[in-house]
C-alpha cells in the first residue's frame, strides 16, 4: 500500500514536471508588464543608474535608456503574442543614432508603432491623424520620451517649440 502510494506521488512529480518543460519549451510564458524594465535592464546590461522612458498598450512595450548627460541611449521593445500566450516578449533592442539625435518611429507590422528619442530636436507637441481627425500629443520638450501608438493611427507630424516640423525617420520589422 505504502509502495503504491510513493509510486503515485512519484507519477505526479513527473507528470507536474513534464508539463512544466513543455509549456517552457513552447515560449508561452512572457515577462509580466510590471518586470519589463527590469528585463530589459538585465538582457541587455543597462546601467542602474540610466534613467528610461517607457511607452506602453496591450500590444507592445517601447523603453528608452539614457544615460544623465543624454547623449547615449538605448532602447527596448517588447511585443505581446497571439493566442495562447502570457506577458510580453522581447522583440528589438540596441542602440540607434536616430534616436539619439533624432525621432525614430519602430514601425512593428500589426503591432503598433514605437516613437523613441533622447528629443534633442525639442519636440513639444505630436499630431496623430488626418486633418479631419486630428489628436495632438503634448511632450516635454527637455525630455526624452518613447510612446506607443496604434498601427493605424494615421499620418504622424511632429512639432518642435518654434512650430516648426520635425523630420521622423522610420524603421519597420517583421517582429
Amino acid at each position: 500500500m505504502k509502495l503504491e502510494k510513493i509510486s503515485m506521488l512519484l507519477g505526479a512529480i513527473v507528470m507536474i514536471l513534464l508539463a512544466f518543460l513543455i509549456v517552457w519549451q513552447a515560449d508561452i510564458l512572457g515577462v509580466s508588464a510590471g518586470r519589463l524594465e527590469q528585463d530589459a535592464r538585465e538582457n541587455q546590461s543597462i546601467d542602474n543608474s540610466w534613467e528610461v522612458a517607457q511607452g506602453m498598450n496591450e500590444d507592445l512595450c517601447a523603453m528608452l535608456f539614457y544615460d544623465q548627460e543624454r547623449d547615449k541611449c538605448t532602447y527596448s521593445i517588447y511585443v505581446s503574442r497571439e493566442g495562447f500566450s502570457f506577458g510580453y516578449f522581447f522583440g528589438k533592442g540596441g542602440t540607434d543614432v536616430y534616436m539619439t539625435e533624432n525621432v525614430e518611429a519602430v514601425v512593428l507590422e500589426d503591432k503598433g508603432i514605437a516613437l523613441l528619442s533622447l528629443n534633442q530636436d525639442k519636440v513639444c507637441k505630436i499630431k496623430v491623424g488626418d486633418e479631419s481627425d486630428a489628436e495632438f500629443i503634448s511632450v516635454n520638450p527637455g525630455e526624452p520620451f518613447a510612446l506607443v501608438l496604434p498601427i493605424d493611427c494615421g499620418e504622424i507630424t511632429l512639432y518642435d517649440t518654434k512650430e516648426n516640423v520635425v523630420t521622423l525617420y522610420d524603421t519597420y520589422t517583421g517582429i
